[in-house]
């Protein structure tokens, strides 16, 4: 048996091997040229053009087929909406500590996790306080508390 062969065919399960393993559509373009090499080499083909059919054949599938499959494959952006809770009021539920790091409000129905921005003033923001978000980050709304609610006095119970 032809050692090009045998080495085309090596390479081929190689390549193969290595796209099964990262999932990056790029081995598999090589590892088709590798077969059509083998098949080169397999009809007696000289090493010049079994590099031809290996170059010919990995770097047309490559500029053909892969951006069509990236653009299928590739999952959508998923838009959350999250940027419409910037600058909407809320009211604290859990008492607002970094210290601590406990805080949630609640922002219309949904209850959120909420800290204040590293660079605030305030330090303890508590139950029923009327807060505004300032940013989201991931599933934390930074707050900062409302004027309204930083001079009314608290009412004492009776």
């Amino acid at each position: 048996m032809d050692p090009y062969l045998i080495t085309w065919i090596a390479l081929a399960a190689l390549f193969a091997v290595v796209e099964l393993s990262t999932l990056a559509f790029v081995a598999l373009y090589f590892a088709l040229g590798s077969v059509a090499a083998a098949i080169v080499a397999g009809a007696d083909g000289s090493l010049t053009w079994q590099l031809v059919a290996f170059v010919i054949t990995s770097g047309a599938l490559l500029a053909i087929t892969r951006p069509l499959l990236k653009h299928r494959l590739e999952s959508p952006d998923i838009h959350t909406n999250v940027s419409l809770l910037i600058g909407k009021g809320g009211i604290v539920t859990i008492p607002i500590d970094n210290d601590a790091n406990t805080g949630q409000i609640r922002v219309g129905t949904e209850y959120w996790t909420a800290r204040l921005p590293e660079t605030s003033v305030h330090g303890l923001v508590p139950v029923d306080s009327r807060v505004t978000v300032v940013s989201v980050e991931g599933v934390t709304a930074r707050v900062e508390p409302r004027m309204e609610a930083m001079t009314e006095a608290p009412v004492a119970p009776q």
